[in-house]
């Protein structure tokens, strides 16, 4: 006769492991009741589904390891964040970041290389790990980033402790003069790129169908009335644009917007300093969703509304402010790309403040569980672009209570306010010019 285990046991193991009713029962009584051991010995049987490897590893963390001319950078994914806070999990990033960095970067090359634990190989460690945790854990990507007569620099965005973040960024550069402070240039280019999420290095790196398809788009869009040499004049414009938004070196510094990238490098590293390349992982991206999101960026860097020709509707001069006030009228702000297009045309018209009204924002920028607001309005303070949302939300304010604590704060701090027409923008600039004592 089967000893008798407690139900809630059963529970407990089938919502770590997805498996079976008995198979749950069996392994408890086979461990005597100790979930972690039953966890593992249902592992040993094979007995975790495939079902709990399809679970979605939205979290994680990013070890990463620079030595010298090589830096490796890995991405270790779980179900949880409560997972990836424990330091066994931590421990684990770290032990497969040292190991990528010794069998030279490629994953395949990782997995199969002996385990830490000295139990196999990294693969079966990480089925291990992910026994011990009841979770989907898997190593998700993992780079290498060398340098033959450089440096790397990396920077790594608030980490629980040294090697491990959830957005890292590896950067090489060299050229760089002696006695120049190379280490730490390369540092902050990295922190530019986890900022502002360059696509490319350089513009020799950007894919020709790309540079083709925009001169594709433009030409269709012509006037008719525009002449050959006109018409090759605008879609120069328009590419030159694209590659300030996307281009490493050619992006605003994001610590100071009055510099590119490339003038911060040369300012910094001397004039023979040049970026060789980089690498950027954020927790939850893998490479199917890297080309997704890269062939979708093509999309819209192409056919998609294009917020670089934004002109404004009028543009105001308020003593000494320039507000440039968009018209309600026309397609939504939809991502921070957008956004940085819609701040390229802003400095093109010399504006300090952007006008952007409710209509132009899509219907989930509000509810704050989108992120959309955060991610949106994030770039414009990172390229120190001041910004007024305009309209009527009170409909949105009365049903959120987070949202009015994120109102209170933006309206408080002054980088992101949010009026409800533009005449209260004009009256509280006025205001604030006066407080000032500037009535320029």
């Amino acid at each position: 006769m089967k000893e008798k285990i407690d139900i809630n046991l059963v529970k407990a193991l089938r919502k770590r492991t997805a498996a079976g009713v008995v198979s749950c029962r069996d392994a408890l009584i086979d461990t005597g009741g100790d979930l972690d051991s039953a966890v593992k010995r249902l592992h040993e049987r094979h007995l975790l589904p495939a079902a709990i490897e399809r679970r979605p590893t939205a979290e994680g963390l990013i070890a990463f390891l620079v030595d010298g001319r090589c830096g490796v950078i890995v991405e270790l994914a779980a179900e949880t964040d409560f997972t990836a806070r424990n330091p066994l999990f931590q421990q684990a990033a770290q032990a497969i970041a040292r190991t990528t960095f010794t069998v030279g970067g490629e994953l395949a090359d990782t997995l199969a290389a002996p385990s830490p634990d000295g139990q196999g190989d990294i693969a079966g460690y990480v089925r291990r790990l992910a026994a011990a945790f009841g979770e989907n854990i898997h190593v998700r990507r993992a780079s290498i980033l060398r340098t033959e007569n450089g440096l790397i620099g990396a920077y790594a965005h608030n980490p629980p402790v040294p090697g491990l973040a959830r957005m890292v960024a590896l950067v090489a550069i060299s050229g760089h003069a002696p006695g120049s402070s190379g280490n730490l240039v390369a540092k902050k280019l990295a922190m530019h790129v986890v900022g502002a999420a360059p696509l490319w290095s350089s513009v020799n790196h950007v894919p020709p169908s790309i540079r083709d398809q925009k001169r594709l788009r433009i030409d269709d869009d012509r006037e008719h009335s525009l002449d050959e040499r006109e018409v090759s004049s605008a879609i120069e414009a328009r590419l030159e644009r694209f590659y300030d938004q996307t281009v490493l070196p050619r992006q605003r510094y994001l610590l100071d917007p009055s510099m590119t990238v490339a003038e911060f490098l040369a300012a910094e590293a001397g004039s023979d300093a040049h970026i060789e390349g980089f690498v950027c992982f954020r927790i939850g991206e893998d490479a199917a969703h890297d080309a997704r999101v890269a062939e979708a960026a093509e999309f819209e860097w192409t056919f998609g509304n294009d917020w670089s020709d934004e002109r404004p509707s009028k543009l105001t001069a308020i003593g000494n402010e320039r507000v440039f006030e968009i018209s309600p009228r026309g397609p939504k702000l939809r991502d921070d790309r957008d956004a940085v297009d819609l701040i390229n045309a802003a400095w093109s018209g010399g504006a300090t403040i952007i006008a952007l009204p409710v209509e132009r924002l899509s219907t989930d920028f509000f509810p704050l569980s989108t992120r959309k607001a955060g991610t949106i309005l994030q770039k414009f303070s990172n390229f120190g672009t001041r910004v007024a949302i305009v309209g009527d939300i009170s409909s949105e304010l009365s049903a959120s209570s987070a949202l009015r604590d994120f109102v209170y704060e933006s309206n408080h701090r002054g980088q992101v306010v949010f009026v409800p027409d533009l005449q209260a923008l004009t009256q509280g600039l006025r205001r604030s010019q006066h407080d000032n004592g500037d009535t320029a």
